[in-house]
């Protein structure tokens, strides 16, 4: 209860997403092993609308819907229905408490590379399809740890379980931000989602606590803003927040008093006085009252100007 009070309740995005993802992970697991009709009834419909699945199979209604849900809501396709981000989040989860993450820097030329080769592979059918899309991992997965029947795929399948827990036990959603497939479409697609998570710069006491919950390291405090496109919504960083000082939602907070203003010269005249001086002035100002030097004088009629001259030859 403290968690969903936190953050003037932010974290109830939180309770409710892991509500969703522990419950879609169960049923789709249920799928897998066979275990009881309804369970297994719930879990099929769960792998109908995988993303990759859904494209293979040209499901353009549901490939629009996650279009969509993606547009407003950000990757809840990641965060909730996805069931090898199921196994990262367990597997973060049992990291030290005191382990901190870290901002990094999008590889944005990475995902590209590895989309382009997903690509083709999937028209060469060099690897099955299984192998290549984050559902058909997690069921290749379970599937050999249950019927362990093949020595190479069970031994391919527990070397995929390995490299996922151990990546997302010491860097989160890496491989979601770097090498999935769907994660990188939907990322693109996130990049302009209605709602996101926004810092509040007037509130933010630079913590950073938000930065260290962020699995996905796409919050730059520097800068004070959110990666969406490697954001995928899990909402850890709502409820760390002592400050009250971010939120999921449609707006985005700009300073009440901003700090760094770019200022435009001013234009600048030249004002002469009535002997031999100038002095620059600015064009929205009055002409300053300075009282302009009286003129040495000298025996020598050479060091005199008179002013006639002097705004003549100097101004």
């Amino acid at each position: 209860m403290s968690i969903i009070l936190r953050n003037r309740g932010q974290g109830l995005w939180m309770v409710l997403r892991i509500t969703a993802e522990t419950a879609s992970a169960f049923f789709f697991t249920a799928a897998i092993i066979d275990v009881g009709v309804g369970m297994t009834r719930i879990g099929r419909y769960l792998q109908s609308v995988q993303l990759i699945p859904a494209a293979f199979a040209l499901s353009l209604s549901t490939i629009a819907v996650w279009i969509g849900l993606t547009l407003i809501f950000g990757r809840i396709y990641c965060s909730t229905v996805c069931p090898l981000g199921a196994l990262m989040d367990l597997a973060a989860r049992s990291r030290p408490k005191k382990t901190a993450y870290r901002h990094s820097r999008p590889a944005e030329w990475l995902r590209t590379l590895l989309l382009g080769i997903f690509l083709i592979l999937t028209v060469s059918a060099i690897i099955p399809r299984q192998w290549i899309e984050p559902a058909g991992i997690y069921s290749e997965i379970i599937a050999s740890i249950r019927w362990p029947r093949i020595a190479l795929g069970t031994a391919a399948a527990l070397t995929a379980a390995a490299a996922v827990t151990i990546t997302a036990w010491r860097r989160g959603r890496l491989i979601c931000n770097t090498v999935c497939p769907a994660g990188t479409i939907l990322g693109i697609i996130a990049r302009h989602s209605t709602m996101h998570i926004d810092i509040n710069t007037d509130r933010c006491t630079q913590c950073r606590r938000c930065e260290h919950a962020c699995k996905a390291e796409c919050i730059d405090m520097l800068s004070h803003t959110v990666d969406m496109s490697r954001c995928v919504v899990c909402f850890n960083c709502l409820p760390a927040c002592p400050d009250e000082a971010i939120a999921y939602t449609t707006r985005r907070h700009t300073l009440s008093i901003p700090m760094m203003q770019s200022l435009k010269p001013t234009p600048q005249t030249q004002t002469c006085d009535n002997i031999s001086t100038c002095y620059p002035t600015s064009s929205t100002t009055a002409p300053s009252n300075q009282t302009a030097p009286e003129p040495e004088q000298s025996a020598s009629s050479a060091g005199r100007c008179d002013s006639t001259s002097a705004r003549a030859s100097r101004c």
